[in-house]
């Protein structure tokens, strides 16, 4: 028996649209029975992409993903309706006949991923193109058109599946249910500008993330004096309620070493951050 897994790398997202693209081509004006009729030209999309922006001046961030049904391992909206119902292998499917009408379905899903198709008169969502994998297919569209490969998709059960092993080297994928999952998610982050006079930028200064003393992370400044840490472990600036202290710490030989404190939570970013040169 089949038991399917789709994961989301967000990291590797560049919102480019390709799956929402090839969604649409794939289920405009095409019917699918017993699992899905066609969607609506414009104003439905079975994937959508969400994003979100951080931080301030010039270090704003956007991450993006594709969303869409997450396949529930309990499902609000099987709930809801005997219109709805849950495979074996994984896959949530609205029955397009038995739904008919019930616009309400839409509003039973805690994810927004069920809109209501208002020329055919049917609640309707993300399928994971069940149609062809039951053909045979390896994929649904949206992950075959993935030019980033931030979809990835596969069978828990083959222990030949590159989609299972990430599962199991991944804790943050691990630890969540149902068929769609998503790793990589956007985590705090500090990111800053260094420079070793008001014009000139330090590039390929170390730069190094310390948790209680200890280094945790490290990069270089790149060409732009940039360095940004993604994802940060738990931590406080007073280590309040056993918390480890974070900092930042900026090495470049000649100049002095730069060691600046993290708050205690949020986003940090600076604008400009000035090395003073070693005393002789």
């Amino acid at each position: 028996m089949k038991n399917y897994v789709l994961l989301v790398d967000i990291e590797k997202c560049t919102q480019c649209y390709g799956c929402v693209l090839a969604c649409k081509d794939e289920h405009f004006g095409n019917d699918f029975p017993p699992v899905s009729a066609g969607c609506k030209e414009l104003g439905q999309n079975w994937i959508g992409i969400g994003s979100i922006e951080r931080g301030s001046g010039d270090k704003v961030f956007v991450d993006c993903w594709p969303e869409l049904c997450r396949h529930c391992e309990d499902p609000e909206c099987v709930k809801a309706s005997g219109a709805v119902y849950k495979r074996d292998d994984g896959i949530v499917i609205i029955d397009p006949l038995k739904a008919k009408g019930e616009e309400a379905l839409a509003g039973s899903c805690p994810h927004g991923a069920i809109s209501f198709n208002d020329e055919k008169g049917l609640p309707q969502k993300c399928t994971l193109c069940a149609h062809l994998l039951d053909a045979g297919e390896a994929a649904p569209r949206c992950v075959e058109a993935c030019p980033t490969s931030a979809l990835l998709f596969g069978d828990l059960g083959d222990p030949d599946s590159e989609a299972a092993r990430v599962v199991c080297e991944t804790p943050e994928l691990a630890g969540q249910s149902g068929v769609v999952r998503y790793s990589s998610r956007p985590g705090r982050f500090a990111a800053g500008s260094v420079y070793l006079s008001r014009s000139e930028v330090a590039e390929g200064a170390k730069v190094q993330l310390l948790c209680g003393g200890e280094p945790v992370m490290e990069t270089l400044t790149n060409g732009f004096g940039d360095f940004r840490f993604d994802r940060l472990p738990g931590g406080t600036q007073e280590g309040a309620g056993g918390g480890a202290v974070l900092q930042i710490k900026i090495s470049l030989d000649g100049y002095e070493t730069a060691l600046l404190d993290l708050g205690a939570s949020g986003d940090v970013c600076w604008d400009e951050i000035v090395l003073a040169r070693a005393q002789p």
